[in-house]
């Protein structure tokens, strides 16, 4: 009898969204460091870079708990 594992078990539909949405996350937060790196003084990115580091804080803060 094999048990499975992780590589082996199905992927759920909400798996594959979740993967989906994590990469475009990544590459979109990717892009946001360039800018910013590269000067742009945009207040709305400034906003928005200020604001997943909130989201982000608060994500860790959750988690350590």
């Amino acid at each position: 009898m094999r048990t499975a594992t992780a590589s082996t078990l199905p992927t759920t539909a909400r798996d594959r969204r979740l993967r989906t949405i994590v990469k475009r996350l990544v590459i979109e937060l990717g892009y946001l460091e360039y800018c910013l790196a590269e000067g742009l003084q945009d207040p709305n990115v400034q906003t928005a870079a200020a604001g997943l580091d909130t989201a982000i804080d608060c994500l860790n803060e959750h988690l350590q708990d």
